[in-house]
């Protein structure tokens, strides 16, 4: 009798588990898509690299012809 109701505890429990698992990956599959990604905001603190001028390619061919 012990054994059927330790049993019957355990198999509660697993599918208490489950059921929790379950809710849970449902609720971060709602909010991964309620909440898309859209342009970063302004005034971030990363400054952005100067371009620096590309070299012509008339210019270069004239430094290997000298």
């Amino acid at each position: 009798m012990i054994g059927t109701q330790l049993l019957t505890g355990i198999l509660v429990a697993v599918a208490a588990l489950a059921g929790l698992a379950i809710v849970l990956a449902v609720a971060l599959q709602a909010t991964a898509s309620a909440t898309k990604p859209g342009q970063a905001p302004d005034g971030g603190i990363r400054r952005e690299e100067p371009q620096l001028p590309q070299p012509d390619a008339d210019d270069a061919r004239e430094l290997v012809l000298r």
